[in-house]
């Protein structure tokens, strides 16, 4: 790996971030690809003449972003940026996923119509006898399989629904733009949970590794709801983002 370029001493910008830029520079332009290890400790050290403080606050900038992950004892190399999933904000998973500079794709495991079970009866106030639409997915980011998500629709708020292509289209761009729905909050539960053989067969990792467990609804401004979900996401590949006030009343997580 080369340098781009010198550092400047009298730059109003710190060196070590002078130094995460460069890096950075090389990862977003090719030159460092995913898995590629990028300059330790000493050899920043070396390259720049700075401190070992200096180059360890470059190496660390990086890994805040989630874009270098430290291996002990082996350095460390250039990950996938973790897609992240603000509970404070609503937003899709495609858009999550751009926001990240990641291309979004999604397999269609599963979609059409049948009552719901009194648990997403319950999340959607309709009855069992109600139909919904079940949409499973597997979403992607980079063609990686990042979590695995199962949606139920209610029917009656977005007839005709299975003439889209949910392998290539947003859901909620759709509820929006073509139902005309303005998407409000969402209630979100998270568990922690372990992969079964399914999950660890599904997402190519071993038996027993942590994933995150998400029970959510989501509502329109009216309050009604819309959508019954559940996610499995591959914990390695998402950072949750909360943000709580003190003394304003607000809908945020439940602890069970």
């Amino acid at each position: 790996m080369s340098v781009l370029k010198q550092v400047s001493r009298s730059s109003y910008k710190p060196i070590y971030i002078q130094i995460s830029d460069q890096i950075r520079e090389m990862i977003n332009s090719g030159e460092l690809a995913l898995g590629s290890r990028i300059w330790s400790e000493h050899e920043i050290m070396n390259k720049y003449d700075v401190s070992r403080n200096t180059a360890q606050k470059a190496i660390e900038s990086l890994e805040k972003e989630g874009i270098v992950s430290r291996q002990q004892g082996m350095g460390s190399f250039v990950t996938q940026p973790k897609v992240a999933y603000g509970l404070q904000e609503l937003i899709s998973f495609t858009e999550e996923t751009i926001v990240k500079g990641l291309k979004p794709t999604s397999k269609v495991l599963r979609f059409g119509k049948e009552h719901p079970d009194p648990k997403h009866a319950n999340n959607l106030k309709i009855s069992t006898d109600d139909w919904v639409y079940e949409l499973e997915r597997i979403r992607m980011a980079n063609n990686y399989p990042i979590s695995h998500q199962i949606s139920f629709l209610p029917v009656k708020l977005c007839p005709e629904l299975e003439r889209y292509d949910f392998e290539s289209q947003s859901l909620y761009e759709i509820l929006q733009q073509d139902y005309n729905h303005v998407l409000s909050w969402k209630k979100i539960i998270v568990s922690p949970i372990s992969a079964g053989e399914r999950f660890a067969e599904m997402f190519d990792i071993p038996q027993q590794t942590p994933l995150l467990l998400t029970d959510s609804v989501t509502f329109l401004v009216a309050g009604i709801p819309i959508e019954s979900n559940i996610n499995i996401f591959l914990s390695e590949r998402y950072e949750f983002t909360v943000i709580s006030q003190r003394g304003i009343s607000s809908k945020g997580l439940e602890i069970k």
